[in-house]
């Protein structure tokens, strides 16, 4: 008999090293790099939107220099709620499912999705122009493909891990913190003396547009500009959604990164718009605001004779651009874990809340990297298209958010808990981020707004379709579950352990959990190999997805379920005098865990034959049922056949299942070894049996 040994690509990870979730996890200072770059650059483009808003109008920077601050920390206090309501992370999309319902959650999951995937292209697009600026002219030519080159690389460090990637880009978001931090920080300082005069202008110029237009006048157009400068908050939403992947504890970890996020962001945005206003600034053609900006305030700057100045700007200007680049990393890394957890959920693909052994959703990062691609090309990456269509679907998460934090803290109006506070900081978010909405959707609606309302709603209907698919799905499964089980007696007992004979005939067979499925691939095979088939083998795999990595004790807990699904089988098998046993291991890569389980079989029992049972609903399109399931079985199958091992791929079918199945049983023992989970002892096993 040939040697079985399947191909190596990946390192398998040890997903009960105690250490593992440690080492992977990020203190608050990382993850403020990873998750706070979306938020601080988009300084780029959302104060500059402001202040353009506010033209020959522009002494009212001083109201917005004071609202947008104050309304960052409105936010990111209804945020602090969510991380402390919802520590194991899903921001906005668990905030509204469990405080609105699913369909509300099914749209804010969807909005930030689409959200994410347009901070990842106008990101790009944005940097690029910035690290252009500063190039020859001819280079302008090749943005698009720098674009497309920088979002690959992008893709790629996030496919080798979160952390790494984060750890590759702390440089550039320190110099941008420093550079903007001097300049911004002496801009204010050598023009203190002023704000005096500011503050009478400020006066002045509202009593005499009051006298003229109405305070209803300065009212809108303080509203429109505060809007439109909407891009400003969206990298608040992230810390929310990334609390799984901070350290323990991980709800002040959490609110101390938000609390970081919320200051800087605050400081520096703050800042610009008020320094816009002091130093008169107007960008010149091909100029940036900001770049007009921190010309005139590094002008002077002279040591022994040195101009420092325009090497500061540039400075400062090329960390601009490269932190646009991290915002960008931070879309590719935030929008699958959002989608994970609708996978988890159903609303999308079951493939989306697995995990590599990088712990990366993998596949989510490919979809979400190569729309963006596809948006870049789509826009030929002109920033000023892709500026209308972000920042809306944002907005419709925030209010949702806020809406669903006023209903809670509401309801809890009786309890003992204190509530009114945070009631108070959710009606406040509620209004200010339903107003900016409503705002932003008729201030942007024919400039392209229409377009992102429509991929939406897209992502919507198919979410709602897939998770409909599920469900049919799923009602019919339970249905064979029912069926088959009736084979099963109420109180099973095991009886005794049958011995395993290694040299013997062996039906393997690959399930995941005690179900009809397995039962019916069970009976099935027996039919066909009864007589010379001497041992019975489950192989199960327990593969921690999105759901499982929230730390070691779900892990643990993942472990005694597979298990107890395990000796069910075993019990099974042993009451019908069968001898059988089972391997389970654990990892994140659903390929490889049964590529280890099906060397282990081998390795025991040479003379072994696989089984695997696949559902099929005729009354389903093929391609679309083979992008819902995961049929990794064929890949397995393949790679044992190459190798001379058989192995069978039953089907089992959820329409017109025939009844009169013939009834039969299952069994387990097994000296431990490898690096895989086997009974330890037989009590734990029957314990384990009984308690499930």
């Amino acid at each position: 008999m040939a040697r079985f040994r399947f191909p190596r690509f990946n390192r398998a990870v040890n997903v009960f090293n105690p250490h593992l979730f440690e080492n992977l996890s990020l203190a608050a200072f990382l993850a403020w790099v990873g998750l706070g770059s979306d938020a601080l650059s988009s300084s780029a483009y959302g104060p500059p939107e402001i202040y353009y808003a506010l033209k020959g109008h522009e002494y009212l920077s001083v109201f917005l220099a004071i609202g947008i601050p104050l309304t960052v920390f409105i936010i990111a206090a209804g945020y602090k709620q969510v991380i402390a309501l919802f520590p194991e992370g899903g921001g906005g999309y668990h905030t509204a499912t469990t405080l609105l319902g699913p369909l509300a959650g099914l749209v804010s999951g969807s909005a930030l999705i689409v959200d994410y995937v347009l901070t990842a292209a106008i990101s790009v697009a944005s940097g690029t122009e910035a690290v252009l600026s500063i190039l020859p002219a001819s280079w302008y030519q090749e943005r698009i493909l720098l674009d497309l080159v920088i979002l690959l690389f992008l893709i790629f460090l996030n496919l080798r891990g979160m952390k790494e990637s984060i750890k590759i880009l702390l440089p550039i978001f320190i110099g941008f913190l420093i550079t903007n931090g001097v300049i911004l920080g002496w801009g204010l300082l050598s023009h203190a003396g002023e704000f005096p005069h500011v503050a009478m202008a400020t006066i002045h110029g509202a009593q005499h547009d009051s006298m003229e237009y109405g305070w209803i006048f300065i009212i809108a157009l303080v509203l429109r500009a505060f809007s439109l400068g909407g891009g400003t908050y969206t990298g608040l939403e992230a810390v929310a959604n990334g609390v799984h992947i901070m350290r323990e504890p991980r709800v002040q970890t959490g609110q101390r990164t938000m609390t970081l996020l919320a200051t800087s962001l605050s400081l520096v945005a703050g800042s610009l718009i008020f320094l816009y206003l002091l130093y008169h600034a107007q960008a010149q053609a091909g100029e940036t605001l900001n770049a007009a900006l921190f010309h005139s305030i590094t002008a002077n700057w002279q040591v022994f004779g040195i101009n420092w100045g325009n090497w500061a700007t540039l400075l400062a200007l090329i960390t601009e651009g490269l932190l646009l680049y991290i915002a960008a990393n931070t879309g590719i890394i935030t929008a699958p874990i959002v989608m994970a957890n609708m996978a988890v959920d159903r609303w999308l693909p079951e493939r989306f809340s697995y995990l590599s052994d990088h712990f990366v959703s993998r596949n989510g990062i490919l979809l979400v990297g190569f729309s963006s691609i596809a948006i870049l090309l789509a826009t030929q990456g002109h920033v000023s298209v892709l500026v209308v269509l972000y920042s809306i679907n944002v907005f419709i998460t925030f209010t949702l958010t806020m809406a669903g934090l006023t209903r809670h803290w509401f309801s809890q109006r009786k309890g003992d808990k204190p509530w009114l506070g945070k009631l108070i900081i959710s009606i406040l978010g509620l209004i200010v981020t339903g107003f900016i909405l409503i705002i932003t959707i008729f201030e942007k609606f024919d400039a392209g707004g229409w377009f992102t309302l429509l991929i939406t709603s897209i992502v919507i209907m198919l979410g709602y379709f897939i998770y409909r698919h599920y469900r049919s799905v799923s009602k019919r499964t339970r249905e064979l579950d029912e069926t088959m089980l009736d084979v099963v007696p109420e109180n099973l007992e095991p009886g005794p352990a049958l011995p395993l004979d290694p040299r013997g005939s062996t039906a393997v067979f690959f399930v995941n959990r005690f179900d009809g499925v397995g039962l019916h691939t069970l009976l099935t095979a027996h039919r066909m190999v009864k007589g010379f088939v001497k041992n019975y083998v489950f192989l199960l795999a327990g593969i921690v997805g999105q759901g499982e990595f929230k730390g070691i004790e779900a892990v643990e807990e993942l472990k005694v379920y597979t298990e107890a699904e395990a000796n069910q089988y075993v019990a099974y098998c042993r009451a019908q005098g069968m001898a059988a046993t089972w391997f389970a291991t654990y990892g994140t890569d659903r390929i490889q865990a049964m590529e280890d389980l099906a060397s282990a079989a081998i390795r025991y029992f040479p003379n072994s034959i696989f089984f695997a049972g696949r559902v099929i609903d005729s009354s389903q399109n093929s391609t679309l049922w083979s992008i819902l399931h995961d049929e990794v079985s064929f890949i397995i199958q393949d790679r044992l056949q190459k190798d001379g091992f058989s192995m069978m791929i039953v089907p089992v079918h959820v329409r017109g299942m025939p009844n009169n199945l013939p009834a039969i049983s299952l069994p387990i023992d097994m000296p431990p070894d490898l690096e895989l989970v086997q009974p330890e002892k037989k009590e734990k096993s029957e314990e384990n049996a009984k308690s499930n």
